[in-house]
């Protein structure tokens, strides 16, 4: 697939287009993230470094809803993560989500976190960035103690904290909402509550980050689950228009009938909103010009997904390639000059 810098516009539901070319605000944006500020998230997210929540240090080993949300000392991602939104946004613009998850013994409260940036002219039309905070681990280990997640999916977590971080400092059109959805690994109880209860026709397109860091064969290839609603298409597209114009060498298999509805996609996909996720090739579909074979994670859902495992300039250019991705769709205000230079 050839790498080349292109300006495309594709229909948005109501919205009339989009750019998703080259754009030196996108390119401005870019600039204010680097892999060792992502990573830095991944490491302390997944165990690897110690955090600190409330003044008091802490290690994350694990972020098992079941852990996160009953006071456990080891599981305090959530805590952490909304402390550190808090830097950097108002408290009216933070939504702790609570909801209800019910199991065969017992109701619990578990908690999505919903930060929104308001756009300027168009802030009724909503873009989304989603990721899933938790982990588990399965069939070895046990989740309560330790379910580090590097890939599945503390990648995906630092991709939302660095999006908080930068377009916090950034002006929009759109606005963006950004979700920090939990109990994905328990059939998407966090998403499939969030849209139970929260209108959805505001939102002109969502993009949901899920395990995406894993690479061992190097083809830097990568599957983006679109699904069947044609205005997701405008998601898929614009993502890989993304990659090209920022030269990061990424190929795809672009999937639409063959997408899988195992992340928190198939709950926006259930409210028609169009929606595509990005993972690394875990399924093999023998797409022309796709993926070859499977390159899965060995160590998902186990105590080995660790951050040792992890391609980190592969994950780093699709962490940018979602930056610029969203900031595309929400259409950055761009100066005076950056106009004239385009």
């Amino acid at each position: 697939m050839l790498l080349v810098s292109v300006s495309c516009s594709f229909p948005l539901q109501t919205v009339t287009y989009t750019e998703c070319g080259t754009n030196p605000a996108v390119a401005r944006i870019l600039n204010q993230t680097s892999m060792q500020r992502w990573m830095e998230w991944v490491e302390q997210l997944s165990g690897a470094k110690p955090v600190s929540v409330g003044g008091e240090p802490t290690l994350i080993a694990t972020r098992y809803s079941y852990a996160m949300f009953t006071g456990q000392p080891n599981a305090r991602a959530f805590d952490y993560v909304l402390e550190q939104v808090r830097q950097w946004v108002p408290a009216s613009q933070i939504e702790v989500d609570e909801y209800p998850y019910t199991d065969a013994e017992r109701t619990y409260t578990w908690k999505n976190l919903v930060v929104t940036l308001p756009g300027t002219t168009r802030r009724e039309e909503v873009v989304v960035l989603s990721a899933h905070l938790d982990s588990i681990v399965v069939r070895e280990g046990n989740s309560l103690q330790g379910a580090p997640g590097a890939d599945d999916n503390a990648v995906g977590v630092a991709v939302l904290l660095e999006a908080v971080r930068i377009f916090s400092r950034q002006s929009f059109e759109r606005t963006i909402r950004i979700i920090f959805f939990t109990g994905e690994e328990q059939n998407a109880a966090g998403s499939r509550a969030y849209f139970a209860d929260h209108p959805a026709a505001d939102i002109v397109g969502a993009l949901n980050m899920d395990m995406f860091a894993f690479d061992s064969n190097g083809d830097r290839c990568l599957e983006l689950h679109v699904g069947t609603l044609p205005p997701s298409d405008t998601i898929g597209r614009c993502f890989m228009t993304s990659a090209y114009a920022n030269s990061f060498p990424l190929t795809f298999d672009y999937l639409t009938t063959q997408a899988s509805d195992r992340s928190d996609h198939a709950s926006m996909w259930s409210k028609n909103i169009p929606a595509v996720t990005v993972m690394e090739n875990f399924f093999e579909d023998n797409l022309p010009g796709g993926c070859q074979g499977v390159d899965g994670n060995p160590f998902y859902h186990r105590p080995g997904d660790t951050i040792e495992k992890l391609n980190k300039s592969y994950a780093f250019d699709i962490t940018k390639t979602a930056l610029a991705t969203t900031a595309n769709l929400a259409h950055p205000r761009i100066s005076f000059l950056e106009w004239i230079t385009r």
